[in-house]
């Protein structure tokens, strides 16, 4: 198979949104204050979630935002796609600001780094509908190609059991990773070896595969922009 293509969202991905009293006692793992049987307790242990060791401001015209993220994590995907192992793309609302605004602050190279565009940020045409027109694109593409590419695709809302099962009725040309995170803590430890082992033996994956992390829970809004 060809080298597998990522795809990935930002906010509650790799923008993590942990619980205000967590983050502000010193975040991941920093939880000794917490009762045993408190279940942010083992959600905020360093062993399951990475430190948030990026923290920093930005202003784009919708509004200033906080941007919390794991370097170690951000670092680990960046690497893998300069050394040529993994497509790396963007699938994002972050779009019109992810060459100018998340690239530098994450220390992605935009020449490397692709960013998808999904949508209009002036109408909003295919905000609802573009991410997964995107997966469904490149699976028809990788259905005429000799050696196709297995396809990961990392976001913590269009991720989910019912669009999992949709997907398999595409028979996929190479199998499919879905990584849905917890958008309070991003990916997982878990999350990112099971990542790296679908990047490496992809071919010892069923057609499509749906990981969410047990502790995931309803929102009743889009976190971030």
């Amino acid at each position: 198979m060809n080298r597998p293509a990522i795809y990935t969202d930002f906010d509650g991905v790799l923008n993590a949104f942990p619980d205000n009293k967590i983050q502000r006692r010193g975040g991941v793992g920093h939880t000794g204050w917490l009762k045993p049987d408190d279940p942010r307790a083992s959600l905020y242990s360093s062993d399951h979630a990475f430190p948030l060791t990026g923290n920093l401001v930005v202003e784009v015209p919708p509004g200033r935002y906080r941007l919390r993220w794991s370097r170690e994590l951000a670092d680990g995907l960046h690497k893998l796609a300069v050394a040529g192992i993994i497509e790396l793309a963007w699938l994002t609302t972050w779009q019109p600001y992810c060459v100018n605004t998340l690239d530098p602050a994450l220390g992605w190279n935009p020449d490397i780094v692709h960013t998808v565009r999904w949508y209009d940020p002036v109408t909003n045409q295919g905000r609802f509908s573009g991410k997964l027109d995107t997966i469904f694109s490149r699976l028809r593409f990788e259905t005429y190609q000799e050696d196709p590419s297995p396809i990961i695709w990392l976001d913590d809302e269009e991720c989910y059991p019912a669009r999992a099962k949709y997907i398999e009725t595409w028979k996929p040309a190479a199998p499919l990773l879905m990584i849905r995170p917890d958008e309070r803590i991003g990916i997982s430890r878990r999350q990112w070896l099971l990542i790296q082992d679908f990047v490496h033996h992809p071919d010892e994956y069923p057609p499509v595969t749906l990981d969410e992390e047990p502790t995931i829970r309803a929102h009743a809004m889009h976190h971030g922009l």
